[in-house]
């Protein structure tokens, strides 16, 4: 049986590793190596859809269309278990998103040591629930493509469909974690010229990594922020000029003052008095007191636009 065209998404862990320095210099590296790991996510879910050919060239020659303007995909599976799968790996990538800043290019992630802890504990959560809807749907897997081939009709070829055996190795779900090496950690049996060089290139790799990151994070604070202002904005009849907001707007921004706390790993100024201000400007402020006042609302529009206006500039 063919197990081909399962559209799953894995992201593998990459990066810098392995090499170390005999002298350890005391850089902007280490400051950051030793507050933060490298933690990498990799989850498999076939999502169980495939193009049929015969399909689609019979639909193209049916309605006289030119070749690649139409295509067939079929459903391989109807099921409510396999689609809260899908679901869960949504969460998980969220979560793992929103608890972690990017580094570098190939799907590595920087974890403050402070948030490893409750990282690894909603982990364990999120993983016994993928293994145990996982086990569920391959228990019924048998009986569910029974199910389809009368739904599918025609559509329906049973070498669509892999052994259970083969389909639980599709599913998988794995986070690792490695320590972020600093540029003291070199040890190569090179001259010292060419030592020195490599250890000035690391340290400039992890100078414009955290760069990055630090613009990653300032990216995601703009958005709610500048929801918020917008939301915040009444007329003097006392009505939203574009649209009322939801209660969920003052802890989006808190979500990210309070990554903007832990991952600020090499005591960026300009982030630690963004942080605090934010802090300060929301304090006491909650959906329901800002629906109930305009003089709440005002201020804290006033305070937002003001943090906004001295955020420094990002780019994409």
């Amino acid at each position: 049986m063919s197990d081909e065209n399962w559209n799953e998404e894995t992201v593998e862990p990459t990066g810098l590793e392995g090499l170390t320095v005999n002298t350890p210099v005391k850089t902007y590296a280490p400051t950051i190596s030793s507050s933060a790991l490298v933690v990498h996510l990799s989850i498999s879910v076939p999502k169980l859809r495939k193009k049929d050919k015969r399909a689609t060239m019979e639909v193209i020659a049916r309605k006289r269309a030119a070749k690649g303007m139409a295509t067939v995909n079929k459903k391989l599976i109807s099921s409510g278990v396999h689609e809260a799968i899908i679901q869960l790996e949504g969460q998980i990538r969220i979560y793992h998103r929103d608890e972690t800043i990017p580094w570098g290019d190939l799907g590595a992630r920087l974890l403050p040591n402070v948030k490893l802890l409750d990282y690894q504990a909603q982990m364990g959560v999120y993983d016994g629930e993928f293994v145990a809807l996982t086990k569920q749907f391959l228990e019924a897997y048998p009986s569910e493509v029974s199910r389809m081939q009368m739904k599918l009709g025609d559509l329906f070829n049973n070498a669509d469909y892999p052994s259970v055996h083969k389909l639980e190795r599709k599913f998988g779900l794995r986070v690792s974690f490695e320590p972020l090496p600093d540029s003291g950690d070199f040890r190569l049996d090179i001259g010292n010229q060419a030592q020195q060089e490599l250890k000035e290139q690391y340290e400039q790799v992890m100078k414009d990594r955290y760069a990055s990151a630090l613009n990653d994070i300032w990216k995601r604070l703009l958005e709610p922020l500048q929801n918020m202002s917008e939301r915040l904005d009444y007329d003097d009849d006392g009505k939203p000029r574009k649209g009322h907001f939801k209660g969920t707007i003052v802890d989006n921004v808190l979500a990210i003052v309070d990554l903007m706390r832990d991952c600020n790993l090499d005591n960026d100024p300009t982030m630690d008095r963004v942080q605090r201000d934010l802090h300060s400007a929301l304090t006491g402020v909650t959906y329901d007191r800002l629906k109930g006042s305009d003089t709440l609302r005002r201020n804290t529009k006033a305070e937002v636009d003001r943090i906004i206006e001295n955020l420094p500039s990002v780019w994409s």
